[in-house]
């Protein structure tokens, strides 16, 4: 592993325990094992269920995109979604991204650039989808947030949504501009992370794939809503409603941006458990929701990833190899 590498797995684990510190520290035991006694367990099964749902419309978006490509049997990418997302549960610098774009490529006679370009336009849409639901359920939850009204809001996400459907339709126009040319000649990184916006984005020029793409979007990121909003039922948290458990889906994607540990362990509890106590829920169970939430989603991405990883004789010395190469 080079310096650089090891450098930044160690910040990111640094950074996890003193997370981890700072949302158990001052907890009290006995009050946390006694709100985690009372979970009513008959939610479970829906909270699973919901996560496979969730899997499924992730993938579809994938395969939405790869469609103007190559077509891969919506199984496949299936297996190859919950493989990379279980890889980043396990191995540090998200290398489940990593493993996409080679199990795709290999398998599917496609280039690794193409590949990695269709994984960074699926990234690209988490991130605006996650800004959309975020604005969207502020708004019906009348949840306050500075500068941002109910027109204000609708009008943020359809200004967002064409803006960005424009750049991609138009996007051959847009780079063959004097502009374009000069950051190509001053600023070649940039440039080439655009290229690669545009080079996956070629879904983006058909209408109907694209509003296929959207509604896929959007129905994966409410299941994540979904799955959080369950277990704060199971736990008979009744400050938390819809569009609470939807911030709460928000600030735990936010912190999986900041450096962690593989599985992004002490982020996701922090960020989650402090939202839930500005809404006057106690430690305990503030850290509880998210903790519950953040282990059963690992343990059945975990293991139902080192499931595919066998079926599929995935190697992961060549990944890591793979990896070492870039």
């Amino acid at each position: 592993m080079k310096l650089k590498d090891m450098l930044i797995s160690s910040i990111g684990i640094l950074i996890s325990l003193i997370l981890i510190f700072f949302t158990f520290s001052n907890i009290k035991i006995d009050i946390f094992f006694s709100y985690l006694s009372k979970i009513n367990i008959l939610y479970i099964p829906f909270f699973i269920i919901s996560t496979f749902f969730e899997l499924l419309f992730r993938t579809m978006k994938w395969y939405f995109i790869l469609i103007p490509i190559t077509k891969i049997p919506i199984m496949k990418l299936f297996k190859f979604e919950v493989i990379a997302l279980g890889i980043n549960n396990i191995l540090p610098f998200r290398m489940g991204e990593l493993a996409k774009m080679i199990l795709v490529s290999k398998n599917y006679n496609l280039s690794k650039t193409t590949a990695l370009a269709t994984v960074f336009i699926e990234r690209l849409l988490d991130t605006i989808f996650l800004f959309i639901i975020f604005i969207w359920y502020s708004i019906i939850g009348n949840i306050n947030i500075p500068f941002i009204t109910k027109e204000t809001g609708v009008f943020i996400i359809i200004i967002t949504t064409f803006t960005i459907y424009f750049l991609f339709v138009y996007s051959e126009k847009i780079f063959k501009t004097k502009i374009f040319r000069k950051i190509e000649y001053k600023h070649p990184k940039i440039h080439s992370i655009i290229l690669k916006i545009k080079n996956g984005g070629i879904c983006f020029k058909s209408t109907k794939i694209t509003i296929l793409i959207i509604i896929s979007g959007l129905i994966q990121w409410n299941f994540d809503v979904l799955n959080n909003y369950i277990i704060a039922k199971s736990l008979s948290i009744q400050n938390i409603d819809l569009p609470k458990a939807a911030i709460t889906v928000v600030a735990g994607s936010l912190s999986a941006s900041i450096p962690s540990m593989p599985g992004y362990f002490g982020n996701y509890e922090y960020a989650i458990s402090r939202i839930c106590m500005l809404w006057n829920i106690n430690k305990e169970l503030a850290t509880l929701f998210p903790t519950l939430i953040h282990i059963l989603t690992y343990l059945i991405i975990t293991t139902t990833s080192l499931i595919f990883i066998y079926t599929e004789g995935v190697n992961m010395k060549k990944l890591i190899n793979t990896k070492k190469e870039n």
